[in-house]
């Protein structure tokens, strides 16, 4: 595939998201999804390998059945409403009900999470980064302008499961791409359970995990990081790899590191709106994240030893080539200060 055909697709699907993120008109929203998926599908197979050509059927088959879902919900909301708009006033909860499945296939959230883990295991990481992150905005945004039509059951019960699967599936995984894939289940429990208190504060933190997520996926890339046996076994600098462990730390919320307020701030609204129950499966399932985390950094970073110790002060040319990663491995740390007052802000 040539440069003029990858730029065309990548164009295409920043065009779809974008439909979408500007859309208050059901269809056109679903027009924009389905750009997005179509752009997509030649993206995530450029390799063209067994293993990837099966990976792109299942995200293709799961988000056609997911867009034919949400077309159908937005049908039915047409026939009660007589109107497409999104911001309308749903006088049926069966609409509700098919629209919220959808996205929750596309978000990849419990109960639909089936398809996620088994989808970026089957991708390289730089194609999966397009999935895990990217391709979560659109219907992210779907799902925060329907928070004051949507039950509060139904978002915190999907929340809740995210949360404990995507801790508990973790557990048993040796592939780092399944690992990061039951993490983002988890991830997104987190932050769903909060837009339905606060939108802005969730699209805030959002951003946050996106920038996150992405350098870790960057840094694997770059570095071949693919399971948990050879994490010893790689050419990761000493440099990189310390900021991997910072950023996969940062992920699972150990504080003082910026991902830290990605479980403050929930746990704060939940507080506030006395949602008290639901705190102790937050905390549970960020444990059991925590804990697979800390695999991570003890085989990557306790049993690597540099070569020489000039690795420590010198860039050498293999760091030259990772330079990109470094940045933005390094920037969930800088953005720290930078998220942390707005969104205290928010809450006040």
């Amino acid at each position: 595939m040539n440069n003029t055909i990858i730029i065309f697709l990548s164009t295409t699907l920043i065009s779809g998201t974008t439909l979408v993120i500007l859309s208050n008109h059901w269809f056109s929203i679903w027009i924009g999804l389905e750009i997005s998926t179509l752009s997509l599908i030649p993206l995530i197979n450029i390799n063209n390998s067994p293993r990837s050509n099966e990976a792109t059927i299942k995200y293709f088959l799961v988000q056609a059945i997911s867009a034919a879902i949400l077309l159908n919900g937005a049908t039915l909301n047409l026939w009660i409403t007589n109107s497409w708009e999104i911001n309308e006033t749903y006088n049926s909860n069966i609409s509700n009900s098919i629209i919220i499945i959808a996205i929750l296939i596309k978000l990849g959230i419990a109960p639909c999470h089936f398809w996620l883990p088994d989808v970026l295991s089957g991708l390289p990481f730089f194609n999966a980064i397009i999935i895990a992150c990217w391709q979560k905005i659109a219907p992210f945004f779907i799902l925060t302008s329907m928070t004051n039509n949507i039950p509060n059951e139904i978002i915190l019960l999907s929340s809740c499961l995210s949360v404990l699967i995507g801790g508990w599936g973790g557990l048993n995984q040796t592939s780092i791409r399944k690992i990061l894939a039951f993490s983002s289940i988890s991830h997104m429990g987190w932050i769903t359970a909060t837009s339905f208190f606060s939108p802005n504060i969730s699209l805030a933190l959002f951003t946050f995990y996106i920038l996150n997520n992405t350098s870790i996926f960057l840094i694997c890339h770059n570095s071949n990081l693919y399971n948990l046996a050879n994490l010893n076994k790689t050419n990761i600098i000493p440099f990189s790899s310390t900021l991997f462990s910072l950023s996969i730390l940062s992920l699972g919320g150990l504080p003082p590191l910026g991902g830290f307020i990605n479980k403050l701030i929930p746990l704060n609204l939940f507080i506030i709106n006395n949602n008290l129950i639901i705190i102790p499966i937050f905390i549970l399932g960020s444990l059991v994240n925590l804990f697979f985390y800390l695999r991570i950094v003890f085989n990557t970073s306790l049993i690597i030893f540099p070569k020489s110790s000039i690795n420590f002060i010198l860039i050498n040319t293999e760091t030259s080539k990772n330079i990109n990663v470094l940045i933005s491995t390094i920037a969930p740390l800088i953005f720290l200060g930078i998220f942390l007052i707005p969104i205290i802000d928010l809450i006040n």
